[in-house]
């Protein structure tokens, strides 16, 4: 018999491929493209950069320079590799970007040098804005109840109902044991509120085994929760028994043994 998985999810926190600023200018084009422009913080992008000449030409050299700014137009160190080099006519280069690690806006800017037949130099600034962003990471804890044990086990994790196609973990699970399976989500926009997701077996999985898995569903919030005002009340009430205790603790102790006799 295929074994069957059992998930309890808990939440412990809260990209198509786009052509970027090109031109056509004179037989001349130059552009920035990638499949994404959101990345978790520390995490790496790839880019692909190309100046094309069409017209007619005897020497043509071609260079570039690339850094990556903060919103304040600062540098960031090492964030572009490589950070300059040559390029051929009409051929595409890739650039890695390394995020920094605190989230926000970024504009990868590309400057391209041209020199055409012994000419004077040009040049010509390609940008590109990058969301940084702290990842929503989910967490589940998956548990095989059967005596046969999973081995890469293929699953995926659906918010609010939509599959997230680059979630795909492969897990393992003895059998009688546990494990758990996160997925840093990536994305640059969520509404504030309550959001589900659940975990799923991926159709790649073979055998009957997808249709043996139950998938375990949870919540998480963003911007606030339901448990805000509990908390907040919750902190108010401890305040006050403080108060009383420190009330109690100092408040003089009355004397109330036998009255005074009459004289």
């Amino acid at each position: 018999m295929i074994a069957a998985i059992a998930v309890f999810a808990l939440v412990f926190a809260a990209g198509a491929t786009f052509l970027s600023d090109s031109s056509d200018v004179d037989g001349a084009t130059s552009y920035i493209h990638g499949d994404t422009n959101v990345v978790k913080v520390r995490g790496m992008l790839t880019y692909q950069i190309e100046y094309f000449e069409s017209e007619a030409f005897d020497t043509l050299d071609i260079s570039y320079t690339a850094v990556l700014k903060d919103s304040s137009g600062s540098a960031q160190t090492n964030a572009v590799s490589p950070p300059s080099g040559t390029l051929t006519n009409g051929v595409e280069l890739s650039l890695n970007i390394i995020a920094p690690s605190t989230a926000g806006k970024y504009t990868l800017q590309v400057t391209f040098i041209v020199k055409k037949d012994g000419g004077d130099q040009t040049s010509t600034v390609r940008t590109q804005t990058i969301r940084v962003v702290e990842p929503i990471v989910l967490n589940a804890v998956l548990m095989n109840n059967s005596n046969v044990d999973f081995t890469d086990f293929a699953v995926y994790f659906k918010v609010d109902g939509v599959l997230i196609e680059d979630s795909k973990t492969l897990v393992s699970v003895a059998a009688g044991k546990t494990n758990s399976v996160q997925f840093e989500w990536t994305v640059e926009s969520l509404s504030n509120g309550k959001h589900k997701f659940q975990v799923v077996a991926g159709d790649e999985n073979i055998g009957n085994s997808k249709t043996s898995f139950m998938g375990g569903e949870g919540t998480f919030y963003v911007g606030h929760s339901d448990y805000g005002l509990l908390n907040v009340l919750l902190a108010i009430l401890l305040i006050v028994l403080i108060l009383v205790v420190i009330y109690v603790y100092r408040k003089p102790v009355k004397n109330y043994g036998k009255p005074k006799s009459r004289r």
